[in-house]
């Protein structure tokens, strides 16, 4: 590779650049990820004259078009009358911002899926004087003289963009328009290095704080395939059936698992190494391009079925309801190598897995690697027919799991135990309906929420601590109109209302939910401090049954 020139170009003619469309995204990029907060950041540190880092640039002739990627929706395509590509091996995410700064699109969409309106990128006008780090850019709404849209300052016509607004006012917007026009930043070009080696310069890359992951060095070295492109559409294919797996991370980990030979008492296998192979069979024989997209169809295709099957025998309404988003790879292994469904003997292994991986944390923390090759080969050696059984003798200790862990950690616990109740099917509390759970269920907008059996504000009055009110012991499903009714009262109150109400209904509504409404029970008792720890341990022991029941296998250890 030959030496790097080094410059700096300033803002104002990157945007030149950026006009005449003179930068291209390879394949081995990723996609734009960044919100509208994070590209206001940007923003102001330009604005207020500190470092961004710098761009680095990979200039080649037309014949290496091949290499550009399509998809980029953010930045402006490549014009083919360009004699030589720029293609953008760092920095996409911050010339993705400048451009929009500019340009102020309203509808674009960053990697996970979430539509950024670029004219929010605003300068403040009259900001904090008692705050001497206060913030000069920010995503928000525009409002005329006071949160100027930067699109509208840094435009040609900016003047008439801005309207007529006072002298002062004008002044400050024009310093603003100056400070990020002249604002030179670092560039890096290298010229006709060959692939492998822009492969490996992105793979040591770590911009802004974005850390390159194993499937970026993958992608990297994937040559001629554009496997972000693919992958996208497998993950598109998931968020149009509600299913967001965030990045295409455990997608290429899954075709991993499903391609290479796996060993299970090591770590999976290098998504590095399965793209070398793969990058240099079909640089040999471009034949096996269309083995490789073979392949990946029917990964593709046992993805798609995965995603239904824990839908049908799980409560996993989407996302939020797995454990763990590995799992979705893990289990695609099965479905890889078994077109048909699983038989009663393949189930009940499948069942046994899913309930201990989201109790036990499985996926997560010492042994999560070996854990994911050994769960692995457990589906392909079911798959092909063969007698194994999933086993788990590390039992767990309830308390120090089930009642220590917090509903609002989203862990693969937390997902796991409301992932129990709604396979409960639990019931309104006022007419034994059951609830609808589906769509987005644990979502805070949603009309199912989460709800502290004995009220937040109660406990903390008698000392209780947020650990211990904000257990999962103490959770519940419950519609946002009960919850609304019910507010800081006491359960031995409310329930006592709907059981008198509603008295044919309510044992089994209770039943649905978990929680113990016997004769004695703590729900029932008048001293808070007393009951509220008599029901965390009947509501615990009645948790940790359940989950063994879910599962058919002993997870806990016993008194």
């Amino acid at each position: 590779m030959k030496p790097a020139k080094l410059m700096s170009w300033s803002v104002q003619t990157l945007h030149s650049h950026l006009r005449d469309k003179r930068f291209a995204i390879p394949k081995l990029q990723r996609n734009f990820v960044w919100d509208g907060n994070r590209a206001a950041s940007l923003l102001d540190s330009i604005y207020q004259a500190m470092p961004v880092g710098s761009i680095f640039l990979w200039e080649m002739p037309q014949k290496s078009a091949h290499l550009i990627r399509q998809s980029a929706a953010v930045l402006p395509p490549f014009a083919r009358d360009h004699k030589m590509i720029w293609f953008v091996i760092d920095g996409q995410q911050r010339l993705s911002v400048l451009y929009q700064s500019l340009k102020g699109d309203k509808d674009k969409k960053n990697d996970a899926g979430r539509t950024i309106d670029f004219r929010r990128l605003c300068f403040v006008v009259n900001p904090d004087k008692d705050n001497a780090l206060a913030k000069r850019i920010v995503y928000r709404k525009p409002i005329p003289g006071e949160f100027v849209s930067v699109c509208e300052i840094l435009a040609p016509n900016w003047k008439k963009e801005v309207g007529k607004l006072p002298i002062g006012v004008m002044k400050k917007i024009q310093d603003c328009r100056q400070r990020l026009l002249r604002f030179k930043i670092p560039i890096v070009k290298v010229e006709s290095a060959t692939l492998e080696e822009i492969g490996e310069v992105f793979t040591r890359v770590n911009s802004l704080g974005m850390k390159v992951t194993s499937a970026d060095r993958a992608i990297a070295l994937m040559g001629k395939l554009d496997v972000h492109e693919i992958a996208d559409e497998l993950r598109n294919k998931l968020r149009d059936a509600n299913f967001d797996v965030g990045s295409v991370d455990p997608l290429l980990m899954g075709f991993n698992l499903v391609t290479e030979e796996l060993h299970p008492e090591g770590d999976p296998p290098k998504l590095e190494r399965m793209a070398k192979r793969w990058s240099q069979k079909i640089e040999q024989d471009d034949s096996s391009k269309k083995e490789f997209e073979k392949t990946w169809h029917q990964y593709q295709d046992a993805v798609l079925r995965t995603v239904e099957y824990l839908r049908l025998r799980f409560p996993v309404h989407d996302e939020s309801f797995l454990p763990s988003v590995n799992m979705l790879s893990t289990l695609a292994v099965f479905f890889f190598h078994h077109r048909s469904p699983p038989d009663s003997r393949q189930a009940t292994e499948i069942r046994k897995w899913f309930w201990v991986t989201g109790v036990a944390k499985r996926y997560s923390g010492a042994g999560y690697h070996r854990n994911l090759v050994s769960d692995a080969k457990l589906f392909q050696d079911l798959a092909f027919g063969k007698s194994r059984v999933f086993t788990f003798r590390e039992l767990l200790d309830p308390v120090l799991t089930v009642r220590a862990e917090q509903y609002n950690a989203q862990s693969a616990r937390t997902r796991a135990f409301f992932c129990l109740l709604a396979s409960k099917k639990p019931k309104y509390l006022d007419n034994g309906n059951e609830i609808p759970i589906g769509t987005a269920a644990l979502s805070p907008g949603s009309k199912t929420h989460r709800h502290h059996i004995f009220p937040r504000a109660q406990l903390r009055q008698y000392g209780f601590s947020p650990s211990a009110y904000n257990s999962l012991c103490n959770l519940c499903f419950l519609v946002a109109e009960d919850n609304q009714s019910i507010g800081s009262r006491l359960p031995r109150n409310y329930l006592a209302d709907f059981k008198s109400t509603a008295r044919t209904h309510f044992g089994p509504a209770m039943k649905r939910h978990l929680i113990p409404v016997s004769v004695g029970s703590g729900v029932w008792q008048t001293g808070v401090k007393s009951a509220y720890k008599q029901f965390l341990a009947e509501r615990l022991k009645l948790i940790c049954k359940e989950f063994e029941s879910a599962a058919g296998i002993r997870i806990f250890q016993r008194d």
